[in-house]
């Protein structure tokens, strides 16, 4: 399986990435320091 590392993952376009790259089969691993994110963008 191939993995994906993603920063920002709890940002709009982060959070947009990290659907596609798991609905493409990838294993997703997000860093994000919410600052700016928000844990509702990646809640589902």
């Amino acid at each position: 399986m191939d993995r994906v590392l993603i920063t920002g993952g709890a940002g709009f376009i982060g959070s947009h990435l990290g659907d596609f790259f798991i609905k493409k089969g990838f294993e997703v691993i997000c860093m994000d320091n919410l600052l700016t994110g928000s844990l509702d963008n990646i809640e589902h």
